[in-house]
């Protein structure tokens, strides 16, 4: 009975041991290192940004070991999709439920289209038709012109702040970048003949997405975000880094109203965010 006994007690050890494994194993996080204030590498090289801070918090919390592998954006998606990275943030959409699991979201984010002060007619994607329009390769909104049908001709950049830079050089009439993206672009390189036009697009909501041979690791970030919430700790540092992303606006007065505005919208994201999580766990503790 001894022998029989250490043996089921061996087998369970072994029966163990893979999970073991599993939960030590590194998660390996991806990113652009040219998109602050969201996720980048500082000037010594290391990985910085509210995504950043927001995934470190959680991993000291949940006792998760980060691996950083920024690189060109498009190619980290696909890294992502190929299981060679565990998470990485990026906007929600559909097409990419398809190809990712999805954290909670932990932000809302919305983009813009940028060009030349005074051009007209852009109401929404039927006035994209013909017009060169430059986006990031890889990038959301780059997904969307190909899917939506507009009739825009696409000038692909690698980085998302090139795409207004592309405007200012004549490269393109228009670029369709976060709004966030876009006005940091328009102050920091003093852009003072470039603005947003027409509507808001794609408001949609911000997560990590995560590698679908990992879906525990879905569980460990949605717990460490609801920690982060319940503390208002997450609205904090989104305001901290959004603060420090502001560089003093340009005398003109159109980039005062351009950074008033985004100001506006980050305070409606966040308390429309807040809002939704409370009304979630009100639901969640309303009995059946």
């Amino acid at each position: 009975m001894g022998a029989r006994r250490h043996g089921w007690m061996l087998l369970c050890l072994l029966l163990a041991l893979p999970a073991a494994v599993l939960a030590a194993e590194p998660v390996r996080v991806g990113g652009d290192p040219r998109y602050p204030p969201h996720h980048f590498l500082d000037e010594r090289g290391e990985p910085a940004g509210f995504d950043v801070e927001v995934l470190k918090v959680i991993a000291e919390d949940r006792g998760l070991e980060l691996q950083f592998h920024f690189g060109e954006w498009n190619g980290v998606l696909d890294r992502l999709e190929r299981g060679e990275l565990d998470v990485v943030p990026m906007f929600v959409s559909e097409e990419r439920r398809q190809r990712y699991l999805f954290s909670n979201s932990f932000d809302y984010r919305h983009h813009r289209l940028y060009g030349r002060a005074g051009v007209a007619g852009i109401e929404g994607p039927a006035d994209l038709s013909g017009r060169t329009v430059a986006v990031q390769f890889g990038g959301l909104a780059w997904e969307w012109l190909n899917d939506a049908g507009t009739g825009a001709r696409l000038l692909p950049v690698n980085v998302e702040e090139g795409a207004v830079l592309a405007v200012a050089r004549g490269e393109a009439e228009l670029a369709l970048v976060p709004a966030d993206i876009g006005a940091r672009a328009i102050t920091r390189h003093k852009l003072r003949d470039i603005e947003a036009v027409g509507p808001p697009l794609l408001v949609l909501e911000y997560a990590f997405g995560v590698n679908p041979k990992r879906p525990e690791l879905v569980a460990e970030i949605n717990a460490g975000l609801a920690r982060l919430e319940a503390s208002d700790r997450l609205i904090e540092m989104r305001m901290q880094w959004q603060d420090r992303s502001l560089a003093p606006p340009p005398a003109a007065g159109i980039g005062t109203w351009a950074w008033l505005a985004a100001a506006i919208v980050v305070f409606f994201l966040a308390g429309l965010l807040a809002w939704r999580r409370h009304r979630d766990r009100q639901s969640l503790a309303a009995p059946f």
